[in-house]
């Protein structure tokens, strides 16, 4: 107990630490947008982020010391169950220091609990629901099963990956002598509790739809990196610290060979089951991170014995996981400022290593997509403020994504700026918001696109950060009057669902 409480306060602290550096994230900015808009369902993620955005901003303020102080306990959660899953399967104390500080530090799982998305909840709702059912399968108690069926549902309101990590799950458990739970009463109420939870979203998606579909559709068509199973699994070593592989291989394999293991091998098949449905999808290589913390528990329960047959191995490779985690932590999270971090990428650079299409700047893209929020706002503001006065009252801003959007509703009212529109994702949902049409503000457009709308269409600005991306750098800020016909005949066009 003491060593989890330990490890908990740690792996807190080293995300709250850093909370404040560098600046919102993009999908951070666009779920505070979503929470304003609260909603059963939205066009590419279920209502359960914006829920915890809504609750975040109520509690806490929109700092991001504050918005960033759920994923920090979610990240300190994850690992607290991943060393009691270590007891589970026979492991001690090694073990569960070896499973803990592995996740702990692991550059997926720093990355993701330092930010308010939907991939911070996922490890733990996907941890939360194995160790659920395999207490439940052990105890079959209705309160077990219950809560079960509770964290499942908000796993599936939480993200549709889900619904794989689940069904690859069941397939998993039917092919293992654990398929005798299935037939309980129990599994029965957690499948309702959970279907009773996402049902209102699965409804939302079918009344609009299924946008979530035309999302995944065209991201994979356009946007995300596909690699070959080589690739993936190489990867996936990368994500989760190469210096702990040795512990979810070996829990891995102990999960399909171990006798004390042996109860648990449906988890090891669904592992298989999983990485190949997303191989086959061709899916972005983190999709399958959640996945790891019952691996990283069952490799460390086997690797202890081994250890204590080498003298000072039960100290040594925790150690050196530690320092090594910590060494190549700055290409994960916002450890260092910028310019040191610059600097420090010309040991350690991971920009080869890419997730979608966009040609790499000066920092990684899960960087780059926390930059350049406040000049993209001061930019808008200089254009803004040199409308005439009549224009300032009528003018809306028109986006290309909702990044851009998010960050003018969100960051930009603080400054004066009019509310934001766009085509892309839930924004085009939102509608024109009652703007008029007659001045409009744009960027991420070209003055031949806007031409066609607008009579009128003056460069007044222009954007520009030292570290986004290419693709959303160097914009031009267009003010465009005279509309051609009114805003509402051109809206539909600008949907945009990727």
């Amino acid at each position: 107990m003491a060593l989890s409480a330990v490890a908990a306060i740690a792996t807190f602290v080293i995300h709250i630490a850093v909370a404040g550096a560098y600046g919102y994230q993009r999908d951070e900015l666009y779920f505070i947008s979503c929470a304003r808009h609260l909603a059963w369902g939205y066009v590419d993620q279920p209502p359960l982020i914006a829920v915890i955005a809504k609750i975040a901003l109520a509690l806490f303020g929109d700092s991001l010391y504050a918005i960033r102080l759920l994923p920090a306990i979610a990240a300190s959660a994850t690992v607290v169950v991943t060393g009691r899953m270590v007891r589970r399967f026979g492991g001690g104390l090694v073990a569960q220091a070896l499973a803990m500080i592995g996740i702990a530090l692991a550059p997926f799982y720093l990355a993701v609990g330092n930010l308010l998305t939907m991939n911070a909840f996922e490890p733990l709702l996907w941890l939360g629901a194995a160790y659920l059912f395999i207490k439940a399968e052990a105890s079959d108690r209705v309160a077990m099963w219950a809560t079960l069926g509770v964290v499942s549902g908000l796993g599936l309101v939480n993200k549709y990956s889900m619904f794989f990590y689940l069904g690859s799950c069941l397939v998993a458990i039917a092919l293992t002598p654990s398929r005798r739970a299935l037939a309980r009463p129990g599994f029965a109420l957690a499948v309702a509790i959970a279907a009773v939870i996402v049902a209102p979203t699965l409804v939302w998606q079918a009344q609009n739809g299924w946008p979530q579909l035309a999302v995944l559709r065209d991201a994979a068509a356009t946007k995300n990196v596909v690699v070959g199973p080589l690739g993936f699994y190489a990867q996936q070593m990368l994500m989760m610290n190469p210096l702990a592989a040795p512990i979810w291989i070996a829990g891995l394999v102990a999960l399909f060979r171990a006798p004390r293991a042996r109860a648990f091998r449906w988890y090891g098949i669904a592992f298989v089951l999983l990485s190949g449905l997303y191989l086959a999808l061709g899916a972005k290589i983190y999709y399958l991170a959640p996945i790891y913390p019952v691996l990283f528990a069952a490799g460390a329960a086997s690797l202890e014995s081994q250890l204590a047959r080498v003298r000072f191995a039960t100290v040594a490779y925790p150690v050196l996981l530690l320092v090594f985690g910590f060494a190549i932590a700055p290409e994960a999270y916002p450890l260092l400022p910028l310019p040191t971090f610059v600097r420090y990428e010309r040991v350690l650079d991971v920009r080869g290593i890419k997730m979608e299409k966009h040609p790499e700047g000066r920092v990684p893209q899960h960087f780059a997509d926390m930059l350049g929020w406040t000049t993209l706002v001061a930019a808008l503001a200089r254009a803004n403020d040199a409308l005439p006065p009549s224009q300032r009252r009528e003018a809306v801003i028109l986006t290309h994504d909702y990044g851009q959007a998010s960050a003018v509703d969100v960051l930009g009212a603080k400054v004066g700026l009019p509310r934001a529109i766009s085509g892309h994702n839930n924004y085009y949902l939102y509608g024109t918001r009652e703007a008029s049409g007659r001045v409009v503000l744009a960027i991420g457009y070209d003055a031949a696109t806007l031409g066609r709308e607008f009579a009128a269409v003056e460069r007044v600005g222009f954007y520009h950060d030292d570290y986004v991306l290419p693709d959303f750098n160097d914009l031009v800020i267009y003010k465009c009057t005279h509309p051609r016909q009114p805003i509402a005949a051109w809206w539909p066009q600008m949907r945009r669902y990727i």
